[in-house]
């Protein structure tokens, strides 16, 4: 199972882009449950594993499945648990549990069910490692304290340009690409324009147009003359807009050289961004955004408990005209590339933190 949409990675590309040491972690966390496990000893054995949406989490919870073999079940949640769907952990010797987000709920008595776990957690030896998604990650530390319940906690950050390159480099293994520069059309753009909205007298709000310097222009633009530029500004630029998350940088990059005009070379004008932003959406938008992200899915049934049941269904057609999400059946799900412009906006909001 991917970290969502099946788009994940295998280890030897976390490795690859610096992340050895939360590798050898989870590593080094098996290995002391089964020495234990040999003497019949406790040990504190509960993990988390956390990442962005295609962060890498999936390769880490695949790892731990082959390190422990047929001693350990692995367990997956998917949509938004009921009582009943709570894995039995005692008598278990090892459970590798797929997204834990899906856990809790943003309604009255949301809790129960992460609360219901948590206390069976307690009660334990067995070793269980957890997936969650980043954003409930911290929504749930600040809320539940969930932090306080997992002894080992192992954090996949967003990468960045440099490491994203050396996830593409372990990734590609067919002829390298030739970096090819195609004109302005083909670099970062210079200035971003973005809207901001100013309170006026009487709850009114003004729209005020603000033009601020592209982030990864100011990255490439004092070396754009050489083919190493065009190559910085390639990996800058899938860094963008894949939000520092391997899964969705690999997917692009496949798709932008072994999919693109030539086969075998890239340019940054290659790398296309066909997601809309988020910005002047609605407050209840937003809201629908903050759970498409946290929960990386969720069943347009289960919206109706959180959401005006007018406002949903206008709602899902806003973001999904914009790129940011799809539905799939009765579930509305992020697509890979949206999760970029919803973070962005989500942080503009205050909705979620870096």
């Amino acid at each position: 199972m991917g970290d969502a949409d099946g788009v994940t990675i295998p280890i030897e590309q976390l490795r690859a882009a610096g992340l050895g040491p939360q590798v050898e972690r989870l590593s080094t966390a098996v290995a002391e449950y089964l020495d234990a496990d040999k003497t019949l000893d406790r040990v504190d054995s509960n993990v988390a594993v956390i990442s962005d949406p295609f962060g890498g989490r999936a390769a880490l919870l695949e790892y731990a499945a082959e390190l422990l073999g047929d001693r350990a079940r692995r367990y997956s949640i998917s949509g938004i648990a009921d009582g009943e769907d709570l894995p039995e952990i005692e008598g278990e010797r090892a459970l590798i549990l797929e997204g834990c987000h899906y856990l809790y709920r943003r309604d009255i008595d949301g809790f129960d069910r992460l609360e219901a776990f948590l206390e069976r957690l307690a009660m334990t030896n067995t070793l269980v490692i957890t997936g969650w998604n980043r954003y409930s990650w911290q929504y749930l530390t600040a809320v539940q304290r969930i932090d306080e319940a997992f002894p080992l906690s192992i954090t996949l950050p967003p990468l960045d340009a440099e490491q994203i390159e050396s996830v593409i480099r372990a990734h590609d293994d067919g002829p390298y690409p030739d970096y090819v520069d195609t004109g302005e059309a083909g670099r970062i753009k210079t200035l971003d324009l973005v809207r901001h909205d100013v309170s006026l007298p009487g709850d009114r709000a003004l729209s005020v147009p603000l033009v601020r310097p592209n982030l990864s222009w100011l990255v490439s633009w004092s070396i754009w003359d050489d083919a190493e530029s065009i190559e910085a500004v390639v990996f800058e630029k899938l860094r963008r807009l894949s939000n520092g998350t391997p899964g969705i940088a690999t997917s692009l990059w496949d798709r932008c050289v072994n999919e693109g005009m030539d086969g075998r070379t890239i340019a940054p004008a290659y790398i296309d961004d066909p997601v809309e932003d988020c910005h002047r959406i609605s407050d209840d938008a937003a809201f629908l955004l903050w759970l498409v992200v946290a929960l990386e899915g969720v069943e347009r049934a289960q919206l109706a408990d959180m959401l005006d049941q007018e406002a949903i269904g206008t709602e899902i057609q806003t973001l999904a005209n914009k790129g940011i999400v799809r539905v799939e059946g009765t579930e509305v799900r992020l697509q890979p590339l949206g999760l970029h412009p919803a973070v962005e906006e989500l942080h503009r909001r205050g909705l979620v933190w870096p």
